[in-house]
């Protein structure tokens, strides 16, 4: 099993698993307690990890896997799985249904396939390398729009851009000049911009598995996702620019002096 059909056709098996256990704790307010980072987790973070996890050992032996919770390492060679269990923890812990699942798998170091289940919005996204991206099962593709004064642009906070004036007075040229903005945040954008519903996604402060299966769906929709100064999103500090290609270099040059601001 190598192929990025076939790993992809795997990750989605897996995000069946995920999905039943995030909606046996959905619903209610859900207890957690908070990651030494100072972030929160819940125990359906942890069981969605530990049963994905024990699936892989069973299907793929060699496969390594990094996971939000439990860690790991991204391996260079063969396949690697980059698992983020319930992205958007603090909505899950409130009763709001934008959370997701997100599972990407890298072959040699690259991600060529992607999930992203959305169990509580009734939303499953997936793409595999040189097969389109699908949303529920239908190709999905970026718009065509080519001017900011008509893009849809959403961002992944106001807090992220509170911290220096550069920020934020960049912030608001970008919003002034937009057709319209939100703050969608986490994963929910980057789908919004690989669907053609909105043009441009940007944020900061992300680790691998909140990127890797994104990658792949945004890539494989027609669009571009890489680092705020054009490096490969993977590879790069943490900080996420999606767009439908045509707009990249104008977001890219509006974000890439705000990294260290």
């Amino acid at each position: 099993m190598s192929s990025p059909t076939e790993l992809r056709d795997l990750a989605l098996d897996l995000a069946d698993t995920a999905d039943t256990i995030a909606m046996r704790y959905f619903g209610d307010p859900v207890p957690a307690t908070r990651k030494p980072d100072g972030t929160p987790v819940t125990a359906a973070d942890r069981e969605i990890e530990a049963a994905l996890r024990g699936r892989i050992e069973a299907a793929l032996p060699a496969a390594a896997i990094l996971g939000e919770e439990e860690g790991g390492t991204v391996a260079g060679d063969g396949v690697c799985f980059v698992i983020d269990p319930i992205d958007g923890t603090k909505n899950f812990m409130r009763g709001v249904p934008v959370f997701a699942t997100l599972i990407g798998v890298l072959l040699d170091g690259r991600v060529v396939a992607g999930v992203a289940s959305t169990p509580a919005m009734g939303e499953r996204w997936d793409a595999a390398r040189g097969q389109g991206t699908r949303r529920n099962g239908s190709r999905v593709g970026v718009s065509a729009i080519d001017q900011p004064g008509d893009a849809h642009v959403l961002h992944g906070g106001l807090n992220r851009f509170s911290w220096s004036a550069r920020r934020w007075e960049r912030l608001a040229e970008i919003t002034g000049e937009a057709w319209r903005t939100r703050g969608f945040g986490e994963f929910w954008m980057h789908l919004l911009v690989a669907g053609g519903m909105a043009e441009v996604a940007f944020e900061d402060g992300l680790s691998l598995w909140d990127m890797a299966a994104l990658e792949i769906i945004v890539e494989e929709a027609g669009g571009r996702m890489t680092a705020w100064d054009g490096e490969p999103v993977l590879a790069s500090s943490g900080s996420a620019l999606t767009t439908n290609g045509v707009l990249h270099e104008a977001y890219m040059a509006r974000l890439k002096d705000l990294l260290d601001a």
